[in-house]
């Protein structure tokens, strides 16, 4: 292995960044979201061979950064946006994305497209349109390289070489660059089939650039990312497969669906490419114990699939946060705040079981499907323990955003949402960062309790409550 070229920071954590979280009827959870910041810092590196130096990376202690890593990692730092560099992480990509053999470089430059989402959720948080039009040539770019990517002519390229070609129909793609490394689909010969998440990935990003283009008045991006949302959300409908009542693979020679059913389904419906019925069979699919529901939720291939493994094996069974986030931003993306409640409880309570049971008690790359345990290698009997990375995205995000509820963040309007995923107890978030000033939402004794530094809105269960600086004080509709 190389010599590392970066170090851990040299900076100090700074805890008071940090949104404090009330959760009086799983005080664990707070514990452990505590934790997972804690464990997030010890990823926040330094390095004179990087543009842009601090940042965030999972890094695995190799010389390497990884795009769906590092965006994923980006969605629960949002929270810390003066102490975490997310940001700067994703302009580290942007530079290292022509330059493949730099001393640091992208592991897999085919990863998942997920540039254009994380930009926006950042801008929802901290409205700096300066960023956005800074990076929207970055975006388009970067979509563009992935319509004309030819993994021939990067054959000279260090390793590992690409595998992402569009074709007339779908994507091309492998295990490994799609994130899913060892997955089952193809039947493990994935040169077999077009990848239903290339396809779903490259509509979500040309959705996520037209709402950029527009916030920044550029027409011709908005048309052009416009028709290529259609066209994509178009060609998306030829992957339903009805019986499965899902979004499949297809086999490139013409012999119809893959029926390996995994998480990678819900990207289309993430993207806005399913119509309300394939919605609702796909949610349906969540709590249904024999597919993709059961003592945990998302395990990474369809429990009654003959390629589930109940210790996980990697992506053949073991629950991974990225792609558990991505299908409960599906849920809440249409209002199904109870389903994305109820589902985020269940990780996040068998998250902590595994933390509290299992030595090292600690996060994990991912987790058994089975067993409060976490989940096997494609090698090794046990994945990466202290790992936040993406699954930060549990005890942080989802805490916030489903658990105690507050998403839907508008920084153009000054508004959020507030949808409380637990009914009972003393519940809510304090110094939270939105809108450059902060915020604090906390539900006790039937009074809502809402603080802020400028007006803004906030939607707590559909009622719209105006909040003037400082303490506001409304009683919990009903």
């Amino acid at each position: 292995m190389n010599e590392p070229l970066f170090h851990k920071t040299e900076k100090r954590f700074d805890a008071a960044d940090l949104p404090e979280v009330i959760v009086e009827a799983e005080p664990e959870l707070a514990d452990f979201y505590r934790l997972a910041w804690e464990l997030a810092w010890d990823h926040v590196y330094e390095s004179d061979q990087m543009p842009f130096s601090p940042y965030l990376s999972e890094g695995c202690g190799v010389n390497r950064v990884w795009i769906w890593d590092s965006c994923f990692m980006g969605m629960f730092c949002r929270y810390a946006l003066k102490s975490f560099p997310g940001r700067a992480t994703l302009d580290n990509l942007y530079e290292l994305m022509n330059k493949p053999d730099a001393p640091i470089r992208i592991h897999h430059r085919d990863n998942p497209p997920l540039f254009a989402w994380i930009e926006w959720m950042y801008y929802q948080m901290d409205p700096d349109r300066k960023r956005l039009a800074e990076v929207l040539p970055k975006l388009t770019g970067h979509y563009d390289f992935l319509e004309k990517l030819d993994p021939a002519e990067h054959a000279a390229d260090p390793a590992p070489l690409m595998t992402w070609k569009k074709e007339a129909e779908g994507y091309c793609w492998s295990g490994c660059p799609s994130g899913m490394d060892n997955t089952p689909r193809g039947r493990d010969d994935y040169d077999s089939i077009w990848w239903v998440d290339a396809l779903a990935q490259q509509a979500l990003a040309a959705r996520y650039i037209v709402k950029i283009a527009q916030a920044v008045g550029d027409e011709a991006a908005k048309r052009r990312f416009g028709a290529e949302f259609e066209s994509k959300k178009a060609l998306l409908q030829s992957y339903w497969d009805a019986e499965t009542g899902a979004f499949l693979d297809r086999y490139r020679t013409g012999r119809g669906f893959c029926r390996v059913l995994t998480p990678a389904s819900l990207w289309p419906v993430f993207a806005d490419c399913a119509t309300p019925e394939q919605r609702k069979r796909q949610f349906e699919l969540l709590n249904d114990p024999c597919k993709l529901g059961g003592i945990v939720p998302f395990p990474s291939v369809s429990r009654d699939d003959p390629a589930f493994s109940p210790q996980g094996a990697y992506w053949r069974g073991a629950v991974w946060l990225p792609t558990a986030y991505m299908g409960i931003k599906a849920l809440e993306q249409y209002g199904e705040y109870r389903q994305a409640a109820e589902l985020s409880m269940k990780l996040l309570r068998h998250m902590v079981r595994t933390w509290k049971e299992f030595d090292p008690h600690t996060i994990w790359e991912c987790y058994s499907p089975t067993e409060a345990k976490p989940a096997s290698g494609k090698r090794n009997p046990v994945v990466r323990k202290d790992f936040c990375g993406w699954s930060a995205l549990g005890p942080i995000s989802l805490l916030i955003e489903n658990l105690i509820g507050v998403s839907g963040f508008d920084s153009d309007a000054r508004s959020l949402t507030w949808n409380p995923g637990v009914p009972e107890g003393r519940l809510g978030i304090r110094n939270l960062n939105f809108c450059g000033g902060r915020v604090d939402l906390v539900r006790e004794n039937g009074m809502l309790r809402i603080g802020c530094d400028f007006p803004m809105t906030v939607y707590f269960k559909q009622h719209k409550l105006e909040c003037k600086i400082g303490e506001n004080i409304f009683p919990v509709p009903v």
